[in-house]
């Protein structure tokens, strides 16, 4: 035998002789315990659960650790196995690290598939020398890491029982009982939430007994689900009553929601100030749009002043007070178009489009009536999605064009230019050549025309606005992601985050105003006291004028029964999680009627919100962080759906028209912008296209591993994510038009999404790869 063979020989015995050992795993899949037919189950829960051990916020970070401490409080005078027998049967080795027998929960993966519920782990053995079951529930101080596919664990059960026991007492069995119960995320939010042990056994009682009758929900939600296949237009006005039955018994707990409950005012208080920053200050941005394009006849105090009416009227009843309504960039657009439509036939502005504003008032109610609203069960979250980053582009062209202006106003105007050919003349000032006289020549010229200039060379204006502007986005997102960082308390993160965008536009504002006063910057035009509750003057119009409004009015209530729809369809997406149910069509009426009165005294329009209306729910929501295949991300485990927080909010907008005056000159167009890309930003946040979008330059191997790309081959994912953009690049080109009759046809363009999306797209991708990336059930 050579040397060489004789290394290898050497290396196999020390790889069968050394410290490496095997181990055996299983898995199989148990079902949930039927507490309506299982009678052992509330059974077990009368009987365990009143002397189970309950340890709270323990801060034991070690497997062995957790259940000593729960050993320590279950073991009584009257057992005489000892803990190291008991944890001999309860860890597979030596250093007691691997569990032997665990329950976990499987939960729906993102983008489909399934994935384990990391957050609590039941652990369970046959003890031969043990007397009685017991139950011991630990609920650990924050997550912890306590193995393989249970990295994030918050609560962790402990089940033992004799061996002797019959089949129905195993602690198999048992646990089956517990973790029925733990598998479900509201009960793990509401033991969370838990101050003592004798509450924390409460809920857990509670949620066995309402489980005990989900058998009789599951038989009547079935039979409801069979009535609403009945469901036609032509049933005129049983959407609203639907609508009305299912949210008015919920109307008093819509305001208790807000202040009654673990965070709940924390959390009321902080959304408050969210909305009323992200509402105040692009209403006022969208108010010198308007101002500057019907030359002040709708101005910045009528887009607060119908803001306040609209926004109030709709959080009292609405059906769905989580939506977030205020006028938008596509109805500026559209404002624009009638503008434009009424200066070409010569018609009077404000009555033309109070007019318009009836018809689609009309319209919106016929919607109502006749249930269209039904039609969003063929919307699927691309749809959405595909609007919604139309939106974020369109908050981000708006920041873009307001830099890009800045810019050529004061950083590259013609005073800039004659001080740039001057400086060179300066520099050669002894040389002489027909060149250069021609350059001196042409420098005088400009000099010239710069001390007839309006504006001045003050190129730091420029630099402070893109300061301010990326700063405040910057800030805004730190902030916003602050909760994810390992810094300050649990609490405190989620603070910092809570408040992320007031706090940074309150502090951009101060160094922008205050750090660089000396900076000359173009503050906001707002003049208060021009409005008066005067009815427009409808007599200036002709028949002619009346009929041409009803055109315009159809094709603005496509817009508004498309925004609406799609704002409240993300609102009640399923991964909310949220409870009381939505009212499409009673709030198109809300909606309907709102505009009505708003078109009567010549105000703004203004529906439903995009990236608001999703962004409030997320301000009001508790999460808790899913690790899958080593990538982390946020799940909603509970949202306060409250009208508070948009009463209270509006409220404060009203109270602002008092000192606006006062307080707008010191806040920075700039910080507007930032406030415009930080809503674009945390729109993509969870946004499935977006992601996609990003597959497209990502290496195949860092894909997401608990992702769609799992059921769905990546050149389908691809061919998908294709379509999605094409149909992007066409709302973009419609909306973004400088033809204002072409853009009149863009809300038709969202609309025929819908078809595409279930006619031709199925054509280009097969329908259970799209079930898997695309689910169209709601």
């Amino acid at each position: 035998m050579d040397e060489k063979q004789a290394d290898h020989s050497l290396e196999l015995e020390d790889d069968l002789d050394g410290d490496h050992q095997l181990i055996s795993t299983s898995h199989s899949t148990i079902q949930k315990k039927d507490f309506s037919v299982e009678v052992r189950g509330m059974m077990d829960i009368n009987k365990l659960l009143d002397q189970a051990s309950v340890l709270l916020d323990t801060h034991d970070t070690s497997p062995e650790g957790i259940i000593d401490a729960l050993l320590d409080t279950m073991l009584t005078n009257k057992e005489t196995v000892t803990k190291p027998e008991i944890k001999s049967l309860l860890f597979s080795d030596s250093e007691n690290t691997v569990l032997t027998q665990t329950l976990q929960g499987r939960v729906v993966g993102e983008g489909g598939g399934s994935t384990t519920d990391q957050s609590w782990v039941c652990v369970y053995a046959d003890v031969p020398t043990l007397n009685n079951r017991m139950v011991g529930i630990a609920r650990l101080a924050s997550q912890t890491n306590l193995g393989e596919q249970a990295q994030e664990v918050r609560f962790l059960l402990l089940v033992l029982a004799p061996a002797d026991e019959k089949g129905t007492k195993k602690s198999l069995e048992t646990g089956r009982t517990f973790s029925t119960l733990f598998s479900s995320m509201p009960l793990r939010h509401t033991l969370l939430e838990s101050t003592d042990i004798l509450t924390f056994k409460g809920y857990i009682r509670k949620a066995a007994n309402e489980i005990t009758n989900l058998k009789e929900k599951a038989d009547t939600g079935l039979e409801k689900e069979n009535a609403e296949k009945k469901f036609s237009f032509l049933d005129a006005g049983r959407g609203i009553r639907e609508d009305l039955s299912r949210r008015l018994p919920l109307y008093i707990s819509d305001y208790k929601d807000g202040v009654i409950g673990h965070k709940a005012l924390q959390k009321t208080i902080s959304t408050t100030f969210f909305l009323y920053f992200s509402i105040l200050l692009p209403a006022i941005a969208f108010g010198n749009l308007q101002d500057g394009n019907t030359s002040s006849r709708i101005n910045v105090e009528k887009v607060l002043i119908g803001q306040v009416f609209g926004g109030l009227i709709f959080s009292i009843l609405a059906g769905q007070p989580l939506v977030v309504v205020m006028t938008t960039a596509p109805l500026v657009l559209f404002t624009k178009i009638i503008l434009n439509i009424s200066e070409d036939f010569e018609i009077s502005f404000l009555p033309f489009y109070a007019m318009v504003g009836l018809w689609n008032s009309v319209f919106l109610i016929i919607y109502a009536v006749f249930n269209l609203s039904i039609l969003m069960k063929f919307s699927s979250r691309s749809t959405e999605e595909i609007f919604s980053n139309f939106i974020s582009i369109a908050l981000t062209v708006d920041a873009m064009k307001h830099l890009a202006a800045s810019f050529r106003q004061h950083y590259s105007n013609d005073v800039c230019y004659a001080e740039l050919k001057q400086s060179v003349v300066h520099v050669h000032e002894n040389l002489t050549s027909p060149i250069l006289t021609a350059l001196d020549s042409a420098s005088r010229e400009r000099r010239a025309a710069s001390e007839d200039a309006p504006v001045d060379c003050d190129r730091e204006v420029s630099i402070l606005y893109l300061l301010l502007m990326l700063g405040t986005v910057w800030f805004g997102l730190t902030l916003f992601e602050f909760v994810k960082t390992p810094y300050l308390s649990p609490r405190k993160r989620e603070l910092l985050s809570d408040y992320a965008l007031p706090v940074s536009v309150v502090i951009f504002s101060i160094i922008g105003s205050g750090v660089f006063s000396s900076v000359k910057q173009t503050p906001f035009h707002y003049e208060a006291g021009q409005f008066d509750f005067m009815p427009v003057q409808f007599s200036e119009l002709t028949v002619g004028a009346v009929f041409l409004a009803a055109v315009l009015g159809f094709s603005l209530s496509l817009l508004f029964f498309m925004d609406q729809n799609i704002s409240a369809a993300m609102v009640n997406s399923p991964e909310n999680r949220l409870k009381k149910g939505n009212a499409y069509h009673w709030d198109l009426v809300v909606v309907s009627v709102i505009n009505a009165i708003l078109s009567i005294f010549g105000l703004p329009f203004m529906h439903a919100v995009l990236p608001h209306s999703p962004l409030h729910v997320r301000c009001l929501a508790d999460v808790e962080t899913r690790v899958e295949g080593g990538y982390a991300r946020d799940v909603v485990t509970h949202v306060r759906e409250t009208r508070l927080t948009n009463i209270f909010s509006n409220i404060a907008i009203g109270l602002s028209l008092l000192f606006l005056p006062y307080v707008l000159p010191y806040v920075p167009k700039a910080v507007l912008d930032g406030l415009f890309l930080y809503m674009a930003v945390t729109a993509l946040f969870g946004n499935q296209m977006f992601e996609r979008f990003c597959l497209l330059f990502t290496e195949q191997a860092a894909y997401p591993p608990n992702h769609y790309v799992k059921r769905v081959p990546q050149r389908k994912i691809h061919t998908f994510t294709f379509c999605q953009l094409v149909q992007l690049l066409v709302l973009c080109v419609f909306g973004f038009t400088p033809w204002p009759y072409m853009k009149m046809i863009f809300p038709v363009v969202i609309l025929v999404f819908l078809p595409i999306r279930h006619k031709i797209i199925p054509k280009i991708v097969d329908a259970k790869y799209l079930e898997a990336i695309d689910p169209t059930s709601h």
